[in-house]
């Protein structure tokens, strides 16, 4: 849970090492989705072995947020409809200068870039349109919600529900994955997950949830320290009493 400060698991789930790594996370939450109907997930943070469009698709169908590192040796160079788009989802023009986003269509749900010289009124070396107005591109979330994070939040939550990568905000939530990391050793290192000598899913399994419910006690009373409430040996030592 990226919310939680005490690295807290939601859902342990084990799959076979071969699987990679984007299809067990959909399996997983899908299985989520399923066994917990009820919940909200807000926004999901994974790294860039999770940048696969069908992950963006299915987080857009769910009205979830997607927190998703890219993966530039895979992609290459990131091309929409003949125009270079940078990391960051905004597109490129023919000399390397970002467009000017330039607000939504109107009835459309898609985003207006202008040429950035004819916004900046400076000369272009290589123009690449004969119009006053400079050249104009369009990019829409529905097409490729991976390429193309939110532009203008307060403006379109609903109909740009990502993060821009080079974004402050997104920078602050892809930092709360490493919230997994510390969660993992925890398990691994600090409850000897990684010592256990079982061959069997179901050993694992067991042992996973186990250290899960651990994990969970342990923040239940860290949270009653805080609160100053009794400790488990003077809580004991209050009911033999009585």
């Amino acid at each position: 849970a990226a919310d939680s400060p005490y690295d807290l698991p939601v859902y342990p789930r084990l799959f076979r090492a071969s699987r990679h790594d984007s299809v067990s996370w959909i399996c997983g939450y899908r299985e989520l989705r399923h066994w917990f109907p009820d919940w909200k997930v807000g926004e999901a943070i994974l790294d860039s072995a999770h940048d696969a469009l069908p992950i963006y698709t299915l987080l857009e169908h769910d009205d979830v947020s997607a927190i998703i590192d890219l993966n530039l040796r895979r992609s290459g160079k990131l091309v929409y409809n003949d125009m270079e788009i940078d990391p960051d989802g905004v597109p490129v023009c023919p000399i390397g200068r970002k467009m000017i986003g330039w607000g939504k269509c109107p009835g459309r749900q898609r985003v207006k870039w202008r040429c950035p010289a004819k916004v900046g009124k400076w000369e272009c070396p290589h123009p690449c349109s004969p119009s006053e107005y400079g050249r104009t591109f369009y990019t829409s979330t529905s097409d490729n919600p991976r390429l193309f994070p939110r532009l203008f939040p307060r403006l379109f939550p609903r109909l740009f529900p990502r993060v821009r990568r080079d974004s402050k905000e997104w920078k602050q939530r892809y930092a709360l994955r490493t919230g997994v990391e510390r969660c993992i050793k925890r398990q691994k290192v600090d409850y000897k997950l990684a010592a256990s000598e079982g061959h069997s899913s179901r050993h694992w399994n067991i042992r996973v949830y186990l250290i899960a419910m651990c994990q969970h006690a342990d923040a239940w009373l860290e949270e009653a320290r805080k609160a100053n409430l009794p400790s488990l040996d003077e809580w004991f030592a209050s009911q033999l009493a009585a």
